[in-house]
């Protein structure tokens, strides 16, 4: 693949339709961009991700939403507002069995408000790719340029840094080692056999099980992503926490220095504020258990007293309602004795009719508004007690705790507004007073921090319960299924070839390894400044422990490595992992030299860039490439540009030449042509 063409329109700081000329021969493989911080060098290096894989450039788990805000962020800022619509389009070749075919990919996006519409453009030699529907146009760049792999060809300063970082700890070296060598792909194997072998159950009659699996499973991962995007921010805001303590802990220090008895009246003062703190974290818990106690009731008194007459009421009435029945039962009994009446010689023609008027006198007396109340609940006897507990303290003691509760809370904050005045002050020193003033911003921002802090883990807290609790719902779901279904023979075949990828991992990530320590090796001697010194490198298959055997035979681990050397490890893992990919794509570097020494920088300049790659497009700022350097590099330039923002117009506008090619009347401006 060789890029020969970037046309970029209402991209980020680049106005109007900017077109980019980036071919290249393989005598001189390099396009050199020049810009200073903030001119446009990573808009440029991020725009060619975006027209190739949209949402796949910021991650197979980035969600909609994310990747609508970051389009949205590049919109050009226009003087009289923001522009509605951007694109972004690639023109490169790419050789196929010896043939070579011009593709031309262009993306867009407009915003709607609510949404924003992508629409993507596919051309194989002036022609849609007759072969493809146009759903499968991003599934075929994919193909093309596999997101997985590109990330071997495009990268910049951070990749850079986070792998030589990931050099450090082993844990996050095998991971990011694993996923370079594409062994990615075998797991994704896996996972599609998982669903095959979910798609013969269906067909063996669970159907119904699998969709509420599935929207199960759904659910599970919505509330997994939620929950480990809480967990990140919460380890940003930790680390900007420990940055801000090191900061006060520094600034406070110099006060000490420098202020003399106020330092000390200053400790006194954060020393009642940590207690006023506290007594006001205290009340605020007591006056939260209220709230979440008896608290409620005190809202509603004249409900809280109708619901106790309500209940009294209908007591009495079913008390009055069983003595009645109770009565009835005994009368009716004495009336039906004969020996009753037989004591009274009553005639047996009268006995009937005196039980009657007897029966019906007793009941016109005991009758009541309703024969058979109908109760509002029917509680038991202890409910009612706790019913009556529970209002008689919310309607007397609730509300006298809350006022003495909230009348503390309030003394408390008071008396710390005032410690908090009394640390605000600035002192008469005017070496001081500015050290305070970064003092209260870095407070003020701590305090926000931590406060955030307090609603991550409330927030995390939640999430995991709700995480957990779905969990249980598929693997209850799944223990569900697990007893209706038949099992088909493939099903079971599959399950075999699942075993059968396992084991073709572990052989193909051994052969991967083996491959890679011979290029590695080559690549890094040849990157390091310390070439003559060592020998190769040595890869562990079993747990990835990688080692650097210098010429006189001792060992030396990665870990050990210099935060330069780390760079340059990574580098030269990058190379050695894009050469045994055997994809011909082009090499994006941006920002690459930031953090190392001169004799480093020389032997990229030298070796890597030069040789990595057929094409190799680098952005670069005037520090990172000097005058110096660019001299050793300009007979493998084929372009060279320079990135100039226009602090006026707000714009970024490409011209030819790098910093020190020509003067700056004569640079030719590229930017603002207009279709």
């Amino acid at each position: 693949m060789r890029i020969n063409k970037l046309i970029i329109t209402d991209f980020g700081p680049y106005r109007g339709r900017n077109e980019i000329e980036l071919s290249s021969t393989e005598d001189a493989p390099i396009v050199l961009f020049g810009g200073k911080n903030g001119a446009g060098k990573t808009t440029l290096f991020e725009a060619i991700g975006f027209c190739l894989h949209g949402k796949s450039s910021l991650g197979r788990r980035t969600a909609r939403k994310d990747y609508e805000q970051a389009i949205r962020s590049k919109l050009h800022e226009y003087p009289d507002g923001k522009a509605d619509t951007a694109a972004v389009r690639l023109e490169f070749e790419y050789s196929h069995m010896g043939e070579v075919d011009h593709y031309s990919v262009e993306r867009s996006w407009r915003d709607r408000g609510k949404s924003i519409v992508e629409d993507l453009k596919v051309r194989r030699n002036g022609e849609i790719p007759s072969e493809l529907n146009e759903d499968q146009w991003q599934d075929f760049l994919k193909e093309l340029v596999p997101p997985g792999v590109s990330q071997l060809f495009f990268f910049d300063g951070e990749k850079i840094q986070e792998l030589a970082s990931a050099v450090e700890s082993d844990a996050d070296f095998e991971d990011s080692m694993y996923s370079l060598l594409g062994l990615d792909l075998i797991e994704r194997l896996d996972t599609d056999l998982s669903i095959y072998i979910s798609q013969k159950l269906e067909e063996s009659g669970v159907e119904g099980i699998n969709d509420e699996i599935q929207e199960l499973q759904n659910q599970r991962d919505e509330i997994e992503q939620e929950f480990e995007d809480l967990k990140q921010e919460r380890e940003q805001k930790e680390q900007r926490l420990a940055e801000l303590e090191d900061e006060i802990d520094s600034k406070e220090s110099k006060i000490a220095q420098e202020g003399g008895s106020y330092a000390d009246k200053r400790e006194e003062l954060k020393e009642r504020r940590a207690e006023l703190n506290a007594s006001i974290e205290q009340l605020e818990d007591q006056i939260r258990d209220l709230a979440e106690g008896a608290y409620p009731f005190t809202l509603a008194p004249d409900l809280c007293e109708s619901v106790v007459d309500r209940l009294k009421t209908e007591t009495e009435r079913q008390n009055r309602a069983t003595a009645r029945n109770e009565l009835t039962d005994e009368l009716d009994d004495v009336l039906g004795d004969e020996d009753v009446w037989e004591e009274m010689d009553m005639p047996e023609d009268q006995v009937g009719q005196l039980s009657d008027r007897i029966q019906d006198k007793l009941k016109s007396r005991l009758e009541i508004e309703d024969e058979e109340p109908e109760l509002a609940h029917q509680f038991s006897e202890a409910q009612r007690q706790e019913i009556y507990s529970l209002t008689d303290q919310a309607l007397n003691d609730v509300p006298d705790q809350l006022a003495d509760l909230t009348e503390s809370l309030e003394d408390k904050t008071r008396e710390l507004q005032e410690v908090e005045s009394g640390l605000n002050k600035a002192p008469d020193q005017e070496v001081i007073s500015p050290l305070i003033d970064d003092l209260n911003e870095l407070t003020e921002e701590k305090g926000a921090i931590k406060s955030r802090l307090e609603e991550l883990e409330e927030e995390i807290s939640t999430a995991q319960t709700r995480l957990e609790r779905k969990e249980n719902e598929v693997e209850n779901k799944l223990e569900q299924k697990s007893r209706v279904e038949d099992v088909s023979e493939r099903a079971d075949l599959a399950s075999d070839v699942r075993n059968a990828v396992k084991d073709f991992r572990e052989e193909l990530a051994k052969k991967k390894l083996r491959k890679l320590e011979s290029k590695l090796s080559e690549r890094y001697i040849t990157l390091s400044n310390k070439g003559d010194f060592y020998e190769k490198i040595e890869i562990d298959e079993e747990n990835l422990d990688i080692t650097i055997k210098t010429i006189h035979g001792n060992s030396k681990p990665h870990t050990e490595l210099s935060a330069g050397e780390r760079q340059i490890f990574a580098t030269s893992l990058l190379w050695a992992l894009a050469e045994i990919s055997d994809r011909p794509l082009p090499f994006i570097v941006d920002t690459p030299l930031g953090r190392l020494d001169n004799d480093h920088r020389d032997n990229l300049i030298t070796h890597f860039f030069p040789e990595a790659a057929h094409q190799v497009i680098i952005f670069s700022t005037d520090t990172e490439i000097d005058d110096h350097q660019y001299k050793k590099l300009e007979g493998y330039i084929s372009q060279a540009y320079r990135l100039e923002y226009d602090e006026e117009e707000g714009k970024t506008v490409p011209s030819e030449g790098y910093f020190w090619t020509e003067d700056d009347e004569d640079q030719r401006s590229l930017g603002e042509i207009t279709s």
